[in-house]
């Protein structure tokens, strides 16, 4: 287990703690949020260049987590995992002994299927709905039964110190994400560009698949040794061509952050005080980072 451990805590200084170590993470909730919502104005609806491009640039993503904040975190992680090694009496332990991690996918790679279709071609002609491989990790060395054995307790107690305690703002958070996704699935541009990208979709020789649909059906199916199979390319590429047709990327996003934006109206005290705690939290994981 000794590399494994490690590489495990990568994942959650990675994705993990961008969902639940920032100072107001998104959480879940079936609580109405505010009043009801009117769909926005139509605007110029530029596609994002990737899904995951769009996600943090959605307007209740300012109040939750940043690609500087899960970076901040994960330093800290170290931080704290190499202090506590040190006390134990491992005077050599470095913090690039406490998590082993390749390099995170580019954005396009990241998230390139959802609700929102596909971005673009020339992903979906080489990974289908499978996502990017994990990078290689870089090599390090390996550790003794004990030392392995005190990495995990003090991991176990760095997540412990740096999560977050604000639970009232990762509720209202993910409240307010459910309730923009819930206007959007009645959104009327949003449904005329899923209804013509259907019909698109169907053309291409894939009738009656919804964008989420399509990703699941082939998301779900272990990933074959020979590599993505044909229909699965042709399906993702498909699903890109058409989602470029109908713009059915920009209406998405742009619909979502104008509902998105409704709800940072009619919540502004309370997210105003979620972002001031998010801003004490980042100040305190970066006197870890620099102290420990």
């Amino acid at each position: 287990m000794k590399v494994r451990a490690r590489v495990a805590a990568s994942v959650l200084a990675g994705a993990g703690l961008l969902a639940a170590l920032s100072g107001c993470a998104s959480g879940q909730g079936g609580r109405a949020a505010g009043p009801a919502l009117t769909p926005p104005p139509a605007g110029a609806a530029l596609a994002p260049p990737s899904g995951r491009d769009g996600m943090m640039q959605l307007p209740l993503s300012a109040y939750g987590s940043t690609d500087g904040r899960s970076e901040m975190a994960g330093q800290a992680v170290r931080a704290l995992i190499t202090e506590c090694m040190h006390k134990g009496g491992y005077a050599t332990f470095t913090r690039d002994d406490a998590l082993n991690e390749g390099p995170p996918p580019d954005n396009i790679s990241a998230m390139p299927a959802g609700a929102f279709g596909y971005f673009p071609e020339r992903v979906a002609a080489v990974q289908g709905f499978h996502g990017a491989p994990p990078g290689a990790a870089p090599p390090r060395r390996e550790l003794e039964a004990g030392e392995e054995r005190a990495v995990q307790a003090c991991m176990d107690g760095a997540f412990q110190q740096i999560n977050s305690t604000d639970k009232a703002g990762a509720e209202l958070l993910g409240r307010l994400y459910a309730a923009s996704l819930a206007a959007l699935a009645k959104d009327p541009r949003v449904s005329a560009a899923t209804t013509a990208w259907q019909g698109c979709m169907g053309a291409a020789g894939f009738p009656g698949v919804t964008p989420q649909g399509l990703v699941d059906r082939y998301r779900g199916r272990p990933q074959a040794a020979a590599g993505v199979p044909p229909e699965e390319i042709a399906a993702a590429t498909s699903d890109a061509a058409c989602t470029t047709g109908t713009n059915l990327a920009g209406i998405w996003f742009e619909a979502l952050a104008g509902y998105q934006k409704q709800l940072i109206d009619s919540h502004q005290q309370q997210l105003t005080e979620c972002r001031r705690k998010a801003e004490a939290r980042d100040a305190e994981l970066a006197r870890i980072v620099a102290g420990s």
